[in-house]
């Protein structure tokens, strides 16, 4: 352990040498304002086209992995359920937008997103920001915010072709788009398939996964001043997995699968005009489930969110900045259980609904910007609601220093509130996270120090207690509270035609609930961190590797079972042909490590990728 914590600190510290030449400041929108990372008081990453295109990641949830502060836990291979806790917050303390718009699925036990399910597909961007972000995204956003921006379409007619694989895994992408007049479009697809791994780790029986995507997306300007934007995408997919057969009930190879079918559409009208910007956007999403188990018993699960958000930017003056909206929101879940016994039961289908203002100001004061942020939540099942956040960023020299202190919430679940281990009574998850941190920044390079801490009041568990008599097996209570602090260093660096990005995450967490107190929170390591280098072997040609270190974590809350520390490495190779063809390769886990991110549940180990990217036109 102490040996890979002095190999990751090395490999920081040499990032103050920075000689990587920074051209253009970095432009984030996850702040519902553009805003240049040097103004934003909170720890973000960003992952652009290029990155995108360097890391080769089919995957969101292995893209992520490249972002710091971020672990994942995820129950078998490809296409099975995945989670990312940013710094040790919970599974469903993470909020994913695409394109502004959530990605949930309220009918998951925690109303979160399955990030298994979630492909890179046409991201073009991705910004991962770290900390709380409630006050203007709402419930989800405790953790961290995910936010995905798809590409857009730049020349009058293009399209793309991207094949890559290897023997039983592959995946088929393919983008048409134009950009004439005021009219911008973009359509798109994703194939993949994989015969997949042995969910439960001592098994033999390879799980397979299979997942259909289809996009579209566009935009056109009734005036100069007026923009209509529009997009719509659907997914499909089937995953095998494995279960508890009777009659051991123990987790062993089954042959028991589940179909989800997901669906998410929105439309904006933007208004511009001399001081500012104004938005209406109405979106719908809707996710459906159906798992088929080895007893003949099925689940069946629909969740839907319709919203409307009405959004303002106004500037006062060069240097003060208004931002505000109202937004509302109703989510649905429909659930049944079929089996041989009961074919036609009487599904469960509830909803909640919220209503919400939020608003900010943001002022320069000389060259620090403060922002200072509050929301209003009034909800058909907690009630009203209100959090505040404020943050401050300010260039000092060679250096920018920023900190933030803020709310995050985690609405309850429909499943929590309203299932058969429900309870109407639950109240929002809320967190308070304090952190402060700087960045080094010169021509050439950059190197940063964040320190966090955060506590979660009202944090939602299972347990036997305090439940009704009808509850036997147990129900969800607002019992826990929790702790957590850390260290993260990140850097970028170049030499000639060397690029090293790295990071490396102490992070100390506690149980502070009354049954389990100073128990480490499940599934946060305490170290983590990682190192990129890439290398230009010619204007053609390049070559990199990627080096992951996970360190030791509990499976559960008790810590009572533990998941060994884990190293991984990739190996990724690219050669552009000409302007149109690209061919690229990667060996993921190059070193065929085994390990557990969940208890019992497979990984996959060594797989070689070769792919082409073609531009058609």
């Amino acid at each position: 352990m102490i040996k890979r914590t002095l190999l990751l600190s090395t490999a920081l510290a040499a990032l103050a040498s920075a000689t990587h030449a920074v051209t253009t400041e970095v432009i984030i929108t996850v702040t519902r304002q553009p805003l240049p990372v040097s103004k934003v008081g909170q720890a973000v990453a960003v992952l652009d086209d290029k990155d995108i295109e360097t890391y080769q990641s089919v995957y969101l949830a292995d893209l992520m992995t490249h972002t710091p502060s971020l672990t994942l836990t995820r129950n078998g291979g490809p296409g099975s359920a995945a989670s990312a806790s940013i710094r040790g917050a919970g599974a469903d303390h993470t909020l994913y937008l695409l394109d502004g718009i959530r990605l949930n699925d309220p009918s998951q036990v925690g109303g979160g997103t399955n990030l298994g399910l979630v492909a890179t597909d046409d991201a073009a961007r991705i910004e991962v920001l770290r900390g709380p972000l409630s006050t203007l995204w709402g419930s989800g956003a405790l953790g961290g915010v995910i936010s995905i921006t798809s590409r857009e379409s730049q020349a009058p007619l293009e399209a793309t072709v991207a094949v890559e694989g290897y023997d039983d895994y592959g995946s088929v992408r393919a983008a048409v788009g134009g950009k004439t007049g005021r009219l911008t479009w973009r359509l798109f697809g994703n194939a993949v398939t994989d015969d997949g791994i042995s969910t439960f780790a001592g098994g033999s029986e390879a799980d397979a996964f299979t997942q259909t995507n289809l996009a579209a997306k566009g935009s056109l300007a009734v005036t100069d001043n007026v923009t209509v934007r529009a997009f719509s995408t659907y997914s499909r997919s089937r995953n095998d997995y494995d279960g508890y057969p009777a009659p051991l009930y123990a987790f062993a190879d089954t042959d028991e699968f589940g179909r989800t079918a997901t669906r998410l559409s929105a439309v904006a009208l933007e208004h511009r005009f001399a001081k500012g910007e104004q938005v209406l956007s109405l979106s719908e999403s809707q996710a459906n489930r159906h798992d088929y188990f080895n007893d003949g018993s099925q689940f069946i699960a629909r969740g839907g969110i319709q919203s409307a958000d009405y959004h303002l930017l106004y500037r006062l003056s060069d240097a003060t900045r208004l931002l505000g909206g109202v937004a509302y929101e109703r989510d649905t879940m429909r659930i049944a259980s079929p089996a041989s016994w009961d074919p036609n039961p009487t599904p469960l289908s509830v909803s909640v609904t919220t209503s919400s203002v939020y608003g900010q100001i943001t002022q320069n004061v000389g060259p620090a910007t403060i922002a200072v942020s509050a929301r209003h939540d009034d909800s058909s099942s907690f009630g009203a609601l209100d959090i505040v956040q404020a943050s401050v960023a300010a260039p000092v020299g060679p250096f920018r220093l920023h900190a933030s202190a803020g709310t995050g919430i985690k609405a309850p679940s429909l499943y929590q509130l309203y299932s058969d281990y429900g309870h109407a009574g639950l109240v929002p998850e809320n967190g308070v996270t304090i952190d402060a941190g700087a960045d080094y920044i010169t021509a050439n390079g950059r190197i940063g120090i964040t320190v966090f801490t955060r506590t979660v009041r009202d944090l939602i568990a299972f347990q036997y207690d305090n439940c009704t008599p009808t509850q036997v097996y147990g129900c969800y209570g607002s019992i826990d509270r929790s702790r957590a602090s850390g260290v993260e260093l990140t850097g970028a660096y170049g030499i000639g035609a060397w690029t090293i990005r790295g990071d490396y995450s102490f992070l100390n967490t506690r149980n502070e609930s009354a049954n389990l107190p100073g128990k480490a929170l499940a599934h946060a390591p305490e170290q983590s961190g990682g190192v990129d280098i890439d290398y230009r072997a010619t204007e053609r040609l390049s070559l990199g590797v990627g080096l992951r270190h996970v360190g030791d974590s509990f499976d559960n809350a008790a810590n009572t079972r533990l998941l060994k520390a884990y190293d991984l490495v990739d190996l990724r190779a690219s050669y552009t042909v000409n302007d149109r063809l690209r061919l690229y390769g990667r060996i993921e886990n190059a070193g065929d490590s085994r390990y557990e991110t969940a208890s019992f549940y497979g990984q996959p180990g060594r797989r070689v990728w070769l792919g082409v990217n073609a531009r058609v036109f």
